[in-house]
């Protein structure tokens, strides 16, 4: 017990360090966008309690009054080159996106995101209205306009479809992938997955985990949490049993889909 708690504790300690961090970083973007930068956001699982500093990113959202024009992407794009010589730099992961994007969801449209530490102008747009949920429910702002102030809005149907999306996304990614990370984040995220479209709401990663525990199995719930607790790297991930649990969660998409058509 005493082990897990000053594992606990030191993870405490690094998220306050990078609170400190994230404070100055969104203090150094909000002058490199000026009077266009309406605020820096953190989201994820950073500020939803289920943070993991050796596999975790930290999730944000830069949101501006308008696109960023092709100075200001400059601007940011030097930022980042430099924010990825930090650690908390090299763990950002997100987005930069306007306002009436995120409140018409105009998610077709490209954004600003940082991926690999590196930021990407034009970039195809990854959030989708679980996102914005997140935001909402979770977020917390490091700097800027309040949350509440944002106006933004999710519908259970916009949830509902955005779990959707993502899910078929990750069942069509099991056979393309073979590394043990990339396996596991599909495996995590389509478990979050089922437990919005069974219950119409965001989890966090240990509540869809426990959720789901009968769905996974006795043999690949107790290495998840072998895994989370630290007492293993890895383990062997049967891709036929990913794609069961995708059948399982597109089942679940095929009974919403007549639930609206009625």
């Amino acid at each position: 017990m005493g082990k897990i708690s000053r594992s606990k504790e030191k993870n405490l300690d690094m998220k306050r360090s990078y609170m400190i961090q994230l404070r100055a970083i969104a203090d150094a973007i909000s002058k490199a966008l000026r009077d266009n930068f309406l605020g820096f956001y953190i989201m994820g699982s950073f500020v939803m309690g289920d943070w993991d500093p050796q596999r975790s990113d930290i999730d944000f959202i830069v949101v501006t009054r308008k696109p960023l024009n092709k100075e200001e992407s400059i601007q940011v794009g030097k930022l980042h080159q430099s924010l990825s010589k930090s650690d908390v730099g090299k763990k950002l992961d997100g987005a930069y996106t306007y306002l009436q994007q995120l409140q018409e969801k105009r998610f077709e449209e490209k954004t600003g995101s940082v991926e690999n530490h590196e930021f990407i102008a034009d970039s195809p747009c990854h959030l989708s209205a679980d996102n914005i949920l997140c935001l909402l429910k979770y977020g917390k702002c490091i700097l800027g306009k309040p949350i509440k102030e944002l106006s933004l809005s999710v519908s259970d149907e916009e949830l509902v479809q955005a779990a959707q999306d993502m899910l078929i996304e990750d069942a069509d990614e099991i056979d393309k992938k073979q590394d043990f990370q990339t396996l596991y984040d599909i495996l995590i995220d389509m478990l979050r997955c089922i437990y919005t479209l069974e219950t119409k709401k965001l989890p966090t990663k240990p509540r869809a985990l426990e959720h789901c525990r009968r769905l996974l199995g006795r043999a690949l719930y107790k290495n998840i949490k072998a895994l989370q607790n630290g007492n293993v790297k890895e383990f062997a991930i049967d891709k036929t049993k990913l794609k069961l649990i995708a059948a399982y969660g597109l089942s679940l998409r095929d009974q919403h889909a007549r639930v609206y058509i009625h």
